[in-house]
C-alpha cells in the first residue's frame, strides 16, 4: 500500500512538473497507440483476406483451366456433332428425294394398276360369261349328242324298214309286172298294211333325207371352243401381268414404308434433341422456368403437329397462346435458340424482339445472342440500349428535313478513337 501510494505521488509530481505539454504528448501517444492497434488489426484482417483471395484465385485459376479444357472438349464435340448433323441432313435430303421418286412411281403404278384392274374385271366378266356359255354349250352338246343318237337310231330303224319295204316292193313290182293287173286288183292282191307301206315309201325316203340334214345342223360348234381357249389364254396373260404389277406395287410399298419409318426415326431424334435444348434454354433465359414440346399424336407426329407449353417462374403450366407478350417473346426465343442449336442457320433477322421485355431479360437475351455470333449472324432491330450496345455493327435510321437517312457505326473503332482523343 505504501509503495503504491509513493508511486502515485511520484506520478503526480511528474505530471505536475511536465505540465500541459506532457499531458498533450501522452494523449498523442495514446492516440497513436490506438491507431497502431487498429492498423495492426486491419493488417491481420487483410492478411487473412489476402490468404483467402489467394486460395480463391488458385481455385478460380484451376476452374478456368478446367473450363478451358471443357470448352475445348465441347468445341470438339460440337464439330463432331456438326459433322454428324451434316451427314444426317445429307441423308435426309437423299431420303426426301427417294421418297418423292417413290411417291411418283407409286402414283404411276397406281394408275397403271387401276387400268389393269379395270381390264382384269372386264376379262374376268368375259371369262365368267365364257364359262357360263361353255357350260351351256356342254349341256347343249350333250343334249344334241343324245338327240343325234336317238335320231340315228330312228334313221337306222327307218333304213331297215325302208330296206324291208323296198324288198317287198321289188317282190310286189315283179308280181305286178307278171300279173299286169290294174291298181284295184293290186290293192286286192296286197294286204292293206303292205299297200300302205308301199305308198309311204316316198315319204320315208324324204324323212331319211330330212333327218340326215338335221344331224348335220346339230353338229357342235367347235369355233366356240376355240374362242374359249383364246379368251382363256388372254385371261392368263392378264392375270400374270396383274400378279407382276401387284408384286411391284408391294415392293414399292415396302420401300415407301421403310422411307416413312426412316423419316419418323430421324424426326423423333431431332425432336428429342430440340425438346431437351428448349427446356435448357428457357430455364436459362427465365432463370427457373420450364418448357415442353409434346406431340399431339405420338403414333403419327406429322398429322397433328406439336403443342408448345411453358411454365414461367413461380407460375403454372400454360399453352403459349395464353401467355403475356413478354412471356411469348421469351418462349419463342427459347425455341429459336433450340432450333439454332440443332441446326444452325447462318443468318437471323429479328424485329424488336426486346420490345416487351424488361431490362434484365433484355440483357440476358442480348448476351446470349452475342455468344451465338460465333457461328451465325444476327440482324436485330432494337430501341433498347442494353441490346444494341452489344452489337459489332450499328446502323442508325433517322429523319431530318422529311428525309430518311442512315448512319453506320463500328462501336469498337469508335471506342478506340474516343480513347485517343
Amino acid at each position: 500500500m505504501f509503495q503504491q501510494a509513493q508511486r502515485s505521488e511520484l506520478q503526480q509530481k511528474i505530471e505536475n512538473a511536465g505540465g500541459q505539454v506532457l499531458k498533450d504528448q501522452k494523449l498523442k501517444v495514446a492516440n497513436i497507440q490506438s491507431q497502431l492497434d487498429k492498423t495492426s488489426s486491419d493488417i491481420n484482417r487483410h492478411k487473412v483476406r489476402i490468404t483467402t483471395c489467394e486460395k480463391l484465385v488458385k481455385k478460380l485459376t484451376k476452374g478456368i483451366e478446367e473450363s478451358r479444357k471443357e470448352k475445348e472438349k465441347l468445341l470438339a464435340e460440337k464439330e463432331k456433332m456438326m459433322s454428324i448433323f451434316k451427314e444426317i441432313e445429307k441423308a435426309a435430303f437423299t431420303v426426301q428425294e427417294d421418297y418423292k421418286k417413290t411417291q411418283e412411281m407409286m402414283d404411276n403404278h397406281k394408275d397403271e394398276l387401276d387400268k389393269t384392274k379395270v381390264e382384269y374385271n372386264k376379262l374376268k366378266k368375259a371369262m365368267d360369261e365364257l364359262r357360263s356359255s361353255e357350260v351351256d354349250v356342254e349341256y347343249k352338246l350333250q343334249d344334241t349328242k343324245k338327240l343325234a343318237k336317238e335320231w340315228e337310231m330312228k334313221v337306222k330303224a327307218f333304213r331297215k324298214k325302208l330296206d324291208d319295204i323296198q324288198t317287198n316292193l321289188v317282190k310286189h313290182m315283179d308280181q305286178i309286172q307278171k300279173d299286169a293287173i290294174d291298181h284295184e286288183k293290186l290293192k286286192e292282191t296286197l294286204s292293206d298294211e303292205q299297200f300302205n307301206e308301199a305308198c309311204d315309201m316316198r315319204k320315208a325316203v324324204e324323212m331319211v333325207a330330212l333327218l340326215e340334214a338335221l344331224l348335220k345342223d346339230l353338229s357342235p360348234n367347235l369355233d366356240s371352243i376355240a374362242e374359249y381357249r383364246t379368251k382363256a389364254r388372254v385371261y392368263g396373260e392378264r392375270v400374270d401381268e396383274l400378279n407382276a404389277t401387284t408384286q411391284e406395287r408391294d415392293d414399292l410399298k415396302k420401300q415407301y414404308d421403310a422411307l416413312r419409318k426412316r423419316r419418323l426415326d430421324e424426326f423423333m431424334a431431332g425432336f428429342n434433341i430440340i425438346s431437351l435444348k428448349l427446356k435448357e434454354m428457357y430455364q436459362m433465359i427465365t432463370l427457373g422456368g420450364d418448357a415442353e414440346l409434346e406431340l399431339v399424336d405420338s403414333l403419327d407426329p406429322f398429322s397433328e403437329g406439336v403443342v408448345f407449353s411453358v411454365r414461367p417462374p413461380k407460375k403454372s403450366w400454360k399453352n403459349i397462346a395464353n401467355l403475356s407478350g413478354g412471356e411469348k417473346t421469351l418462349s419463342s426465343l427459347a425455341l429459336v435458340f433450340a432450333l439454332h442449336h440443332y441446326k444452325p442457320t447462318p443468318l437471323y433477322v429479328m424485329d424488336e424482339i426486346d420490345a416487351a421485355l424488361d431490362f434484365k431479360n433484355v440483357s440476358i437475351v442480348g448476351h446470349y445472342v452475342k455468344d451465338r455470333t460465333k457461328d451465325a449472324q444476327f440482324i436485330i432491330i432494337s430501341l433498347r440500349n442494353n441490346m444494341f450496345e452489344l452489337a459489332d455493327r450499328l446502323v442508325g435510321i433517322y429523319k431530318t428535313d422529311n428525309c430518311t437517312k442512315s448512319i453506320t457505326i463500328n462501336p469498337g473503332s469508335f471506342a478506340e478513337s474516343m480513347k485517343v482523343v
